[in-house]
């Protein structure tokens, strides 16, 4: 018998966006049929994280696509695992939580599965020959990032924010840049919007991989994140390194190669020559708004799906 496919609303956090929201929106705006409901989530949400119990008895007629984060395999799956084929689309799939998602595969008969990483759907597509594992490329909801002024009317010189605040001290940089950082609570980057706001008025940015800065939890594996098409749609230039897993995707390398040991006089030159790189910006909001957003990469879902003898 043919299953139909329902996707399940991710959590909702409370004054926090979820990146899980957005494909799970495109799904239902592309007409995938959705469970929007999730009765007594809030009753289950801890308990479910430390929860390993057996499938009951998974239900002929339905499959559940389910958005996952590797971390919260658990709970984000919680309860369709018991009751239903899961279909997981998962992000974040670090070789530290692979033994744990192999064993699920294997405990509930896992016959689909999507993940953000080529590497990792490599890995698991050789552990599991029988199973239909595909890499589905990070995506992103393109509609809520702003292209801003041109680069030479912006007013914040370098924008320091998340994990690759690492990378570079901007304490260190020349007191002649602009430097606004998430780090310090004054910058106001408390919530999306804000950063929005901040992105569409910046010149540059970091831009590296969990490779770059946390090798240490990728452990080898070099894999395309939010971060790249929210900078790109914002036109701002990306100063760091580009995964090839980006640069196959949209045909060349969207960034401008970081010299660590020179970069203070890097950025001091890229300011001093702004409009150089104003075609660059351009070119990557141009291809980010085609190639970005979760709509095609559900629709390709979608398909895949279908093939794979399921009805959407």
């Amino acid at each position: 018998m043919t299953k139909i496919v329902k996707a399940v609303r991710p959590y909702w956090y409370k004054m926090n966006s979820n990146f899980k929201v957005a494909p799970y929106l495109a799904w239902m705006e592309s007409g995938g049929i959705c469970i929007d409901s999730r009765p007594l989530e809030k009753f289950y949400e801890g308990l479910s994280y430390h929860l390993d119990l057996p499938t009951i008895a998974h239900n002929k007629k339905e499959a559940r696509l389910r958005f996952v984060e590797a971390a919260c395999l658990r709970f984000d799956t919680f309860p369709d695992y018991l009751f239903y084929e899961i279909i997981p689309v998962i992000w974040d799939c670090w070789p530290s939580f692979w033994e744990t998602i192999e064993k699920f595969f294997r405990k509930h008969n896992v016959k689909t599965a999507f993940f953000t990483s080529s590497q990792t759907a490599d890995h698991f597509k050789s552990v599991f020959p029988t199973c239909n594992i595909f890499h589905m490329p990070e995506g992103i909801d393109t509609q809520i990032y702003k292209p801003g002024k041109p680069l030479r009317e912006r007013s914040i010189d370098y924008l320091e924010y998340g994990r690759c605040s690492c990378i570079v001290d901007s304490a260190k940089l020349d007191d002649s840049i602009n430097v606004v950082s998430s780090r310090n609570e004054l910058s106001g980057l408390a919530t999306r919007e804000d950063l929005v706001n901040a992105l569409a008025d910046s010149k540059i940015t970091i831009a590296m991989t969990r490779l770059d800065n946390q090798p240490e939890i990728a452990e080898g594996i070099d894999t395309l994140t939010q971060r790249y098409w929210e900078c790109m749609l914002s036109g701002v230039i990306l100063l760091g390194r580009a995964p090839l897993e980006l640069i196959n995707f949209i045909g060349y390398d969207p960034t401008v190669k970081i010299e660590l040991d020179n970069v203070n006089m890097q950025i001091k030159y890229i300011l001093s020559h702004i409009e150089n790189f104003q075609d660059l910006v351009d070119r990557n909001r141009s291809v980010a708004l085609q190639k970005g957003n979760w709509s095609g990469r559900i629709k390709t879902i979608m398909q895949q799906l279908t093939l794979g003898g399921y009805k959407i």
